[in-house]
């Protein structure tokens, strides 16, 4: 998940995807991460700007499932 920062942001998106608050999700994560993780997008008082960051980074996550291939 380079493009996306990670895999702490593809950790919260997927939580957000099956219903975990962001607050939950976040405390998972070490105190620097989950700092990091809720300066930015995923901790914005907007519902559309946490959809729009939860579904780039699913995007990206998509994208790079479809391109792997099964060894």
């Amino acid at each position: 998940m380079s493009e996306t920062g990670g895999w702490e942001p593809a950790f919260l998106a997927v939580s957000a995807l099956l219903g975990e608050p962001v607050d939950v999700a976040s405390a998972a994560l070490d105190e620097a991460a989950a700092r990091a993780a809720l300066a930015g997008p995923f901790g914005s008082p907007s519902r559309s700007v946490r959809a729009a960051a939860v579904a780039r980074v699913v995007a990206a996550l998509v994208a790079e499932l479809d391109g792997a291939t099964l060894a």
